[in-house]
């Protein structure tokens, strides 16, 4: 983005991430562009402003244990735009002008026309109805619709073809769309399209879809060219509901520019569905993130934190093959030479670094992601009093606690983590459900080394579960919340059949709650905003790598570190009154009974996967989850009227 159009750097990821349309200031609206185009930018800067002028140093950063998840060299962090500084200054994100169909604001006029993807800073006007005499053109806008379709393909809605009821006469007539507001409810039956030929249609059933069962049979835009009596033949026309004058899916991908249009590829989901552009159903950003974990033992001294953290890569290999070599090259560390640290001290400390680090790795043949969260559940429980790093963590046992007898009946510890850094990564997006499949290759028109990443910082509160209380809930409740998560498989099963499916007991939905439960009493009590914290959840059933652990956080890009006023809330005076108002806040929901109905009859939410959950009661906003408000239930928490199943129920 320019100076003029300003986004948060990690607002970059999340919520407009690539593929996004981000709606800017004086009806301006955009589409985030892929990874290459991100490089041509540096690319033309280094042209046009000269290769010193560039420092790409300056934008990348490693996160080791992220780079080997996620199949990557390293990270860029989303440009920033200055115009100081003898570095990387007017570098942009690149985006490009979507959706193309624009109408002129003068109501008398509303003529409509496409815009091509470049220039998305220009403004446009309606030469329509231009008056010579002021020399006054009226201003036009981006419509309000885009139809996109579960692969994550978007494409402008087909507004001559729906007009026309299908394909556009090939005539001798002019056919220019205009667009017309007018009163009543304000319903899209009240705007209507009319085309210069004389043909004229409402918006009315623009956006409906029809189901069957779990699945979207079709779309208003696959009935084009169907009258209401004889849509029936659409559904028995052929197997795959083929309707030749139908609106499909044509692949598109305007994130990657005119060749993301030009070298569109068919799409085998055809279906297309109208969307408002700034609905939160257009874009989901899948995001990957890890918590820094230092590289050093909590002794090592502060200089050799900083040279391990930065240079870890390469002193091993001078470790491994060279000593002497080693030592020539830290003494010409600017720590050394400024006399901060004798030679003598940073390379012995250098040293009994790698001499001290277990070469094994006793968790190699854990899935990746599963083992980059098992790897920060055993270093958050085993602490860190060290002031050397970006992470700080002080376990806390119940003694001296309030509220001692609930705490230590189902929780082990708490941990205070004073300090920590989170890496956040942009690694894909869906459309329509935030678990629809997206092809990861299509972020780029050509193959690369890296992905969008930021680093934040801030504190948090982990709470570990009694493994031995969690074996006895089970025990007891194991059935009572399979329907919630065979709804939950089966959906997954449907939108990404090639993954594996997701690892789930009824003590997940249980945590994952309560998580949400302690995010909210939070926000109340530290005067947080709900955005502003984050649930990690740390849960597996393996033997070999089992976690019953949440971490609530806030993490902010703008400043290091906080205020402390999330870790206080861990302390003795705090934490047993927060869990037990937390629990209490369960029992009852101000859209009860409807939602404990709803919630234990049918379900409730995407694809019915929660329980007694709606937004009055457990919903926080999509930024703080990371399973989009999926897989809750209060009643895995408080139980219900009927039955005591919960597991905070013992209270």
């Amino acid at each position: 983005m320019s100076k003029k159009n300003n986004v948060r750097s990690g607002q970059m990821l999340s919520p407009f991430g690539i593929g996004q349309i981000v709606n800017l200031p004086e009806e301006v609206s955009v589409m985030v562009c892929g990874l290459s185009l991100w490089d041509e930018k540096i690319k033309q800067g280094k042209i046009n402003r000269g290769s010193s002028s560039i420092d790409e140093g300056e934008l990348r950063f490693n996160e080791l244990r992220l780079e080997k998840v996620l199949g990557v060299e390293y990270f860029v962090k989303p440009f920033e735009y200055k115009t100081s500084g003898s570095k990387n200054n007017y570098l942009e994100i690149p985006a490009v002008r979507f959706p193309s169909w624009h109408y002129c604001t003068n109501a008398r006029c509303g003529r409509m026309r496409e815009e091509a993807l470049e220039q998305p800073n220009k403004k446009i006007e309606c030469i329509a109805c231009w008056d010579q005499k002021s020399n006054y053109k009226s201003k036009m806008i981006p419509v309000r619709f885009v139809a996109a379709c579960p692969s994550g393909h978007i494409q402008d809605v087909p507004f001559k073809e729906w007009v026309h009821n299908g394909p556009v006469p090939n005539d001798n007539k002019r056919h220019d769309l205009s667009y017309h507001t007018g009163g009543g409810s304000g319903d899209l039956g009240s705007i209507i399209l009319k085309c210069t030929c004389g043909e004229s249609r409402s918006l009315a059933g623009l956006m409906n879809i029809r189901k069957e069962g779990e699945s979207v049979s079709d779309s208003a835009l696959a009935r084009i060219g169907f009258n209401k009596e004889d849509e029936h033949k659409f559904d028995q026309s052929s197997p795959n509901n083929e309707n030749p004058t139908g609106q499909y899916c044509k692949g598109h991908r305007p994130w990657l520019g005119l060749e993301g249009i030009n070298d569109a590829q068919s799409c085998d989901r055809k279906h297309l569905q109208v969307l408002i552009r700034g609905a939160s159903n257009v874009h989901f950003s899948d995001i990957q993130s890890a918590i820094y974990l230092p590289q050093v033992s909590a002794e090592a001294n502060q200089y050799v934190v900083e040279l391990m953290n930065s240079k870890k890569t390469a002193l091993s290999a001078l470790y491994s093959l060279n000593k002497d070599m080693l030592r020539m090259i830290l003494a010409s560390e600017h720590s050394v030479t400024a006399g901060l640290i004798s030679i003598d001290e940073l390379y012995n400390g250098v040293i009994a670094e790698f001499s001290n680090e277990n070469l094994e790795d006793k968790n190699a043949e854990l899935p990746a992601e599963l083992k980059l969260r098992f790897e920060e559940y055993e270093y958050i429980l085993a602490g860190r009093d060290s002031e050397n790093s970006d992470f700080k963590a002080v376990i806390k046992r119940f003694e001296d606690y309030l509220e001692k007898d609930l705490l230590e009946k189902y929780f082990d510890c708490v941990v205070l983590v004073e300090k920590l850094k989170e890496t956040r990564v942009f690694k894909g997006f869906s459309r329509i459900n935030p678990s629809n499949k997206f092809d990861k290759r299509e972020l780029s028109n050509e193959p690369v080394k890296w992905l969008p990443a930021v680093e934040v910082y801030g504190e948090g509160i982990f709470l570990k579960f009694k493994d031995d209380i969690v074996d006895e809930w089970l025990g007891k409740h194991h059935s009572a919340f399979s329907n919630i998560i065979k709804r939950y498989h089966s959906a997954q099963l449907k939108r990404r059949p090639q993954d594996e499916p997701k690892n789930l007991n009824p003590f997940f939905i249980a945590m994952h709650t309560f998580a949400h439960l302690l995010i909210k009493k939070l926000c109340f009590e530290c005067g947080y905003g709900s955005s502003s914290l984050r649930e990690r959840l740390y849960f597996s059933d393996d033997p070999k790598c089992r976690m019953n652990g949440i971490l609530i956080y806030t993490s902010s890009g703008d400043s290091e570190g906080s205020l402390g006023g999330l870790v206080r809330q861990g302390k003795a005076k705090n934490l047993g009154i927060l869990v037990k108002n937390a629990i209490a806040d369960a029992e009852w929901c101000s859209a009860d009974p409807v939602c404990s109905d709803i919630g234990q009859s049918s379900g409730q939410g995407p694809d019915n996967v929660n329980g007694s959950a709606c937004h009055n009661c457990c919903i926080v906003p999509e930024t703080s989850c990371e399973e989009f408000n999926m897989l809750l239930d209060r009643s895995a928490v408080i139980g219900t009227v009927e039955k005591k199943i919960g597991f905070f129920n013992k209270i």
